[in-house]
Formats: structure tokens, C-alpha cells, sequence
């Protein structure tokens, strides 16, 4: 499974949220991307993709948990 975070977004929001997965699960790749064409939500709130899908939040901490549970349900 791939996370990717926009650079731009973690300096804005979700840095907490990045270092807090960044090498937590092994099997889990957390990366960064200059831009993931996502800009008027980047403005807006943390996110991340995964699978080709938004995840969003209104907080790193919430964008964290949801994250985690899109980790726990994979096959």
C-alpha cells in the first residue's frame, strides 16, 4: 500500500499526520509528492491519497485514524 502527501499540503496541515506514519508500518509506503493536482482542497484541509482515492480531515490527528483504518482493512 502507497500513501502519498503533497508537499505543499504538509506544510500547511498534515506534517504531523506524515511523520506519524512515515516508517510506522513496514509494509506501508508514506510519501511525499511535489503535487498531487489537488489544489484547491490542498489550500483547504490535510489529505492524503491512497488507492487513486482522497482522504481527508479536518484535523492531522482525524487524517491519521482514518488513514490507520484504511490500513487495517486491507487484504
Amino acid at each position: 500500500m502507497k500513501i502519498k502527501f503533497c508537499e505543499k499540503n504538509l506544510d500547511r496541515f498534515s506534517k504531523p499526520a506524515y511523520k506519524e506514519l512515515k516508517g510506522k508500518y513496514e509494509d506501508v509506503k508514506v510519501k511525499k509528492d511535489s503535487c498531487l493536482k489537488e489544489c484547491r482542497l490542498c489550500r483547504t484541509e490535510p489529505f492524503a491519497i491512497v488507492k487513486g482515492e482522497i482522504v481527508r480531515a479536518e484535523t492531522p490527528k482525524k487524517l491519521v485514524k482514518k488513514l490507520e483504518k484504511r490500513i487495517g482493512e486491507r487484504s
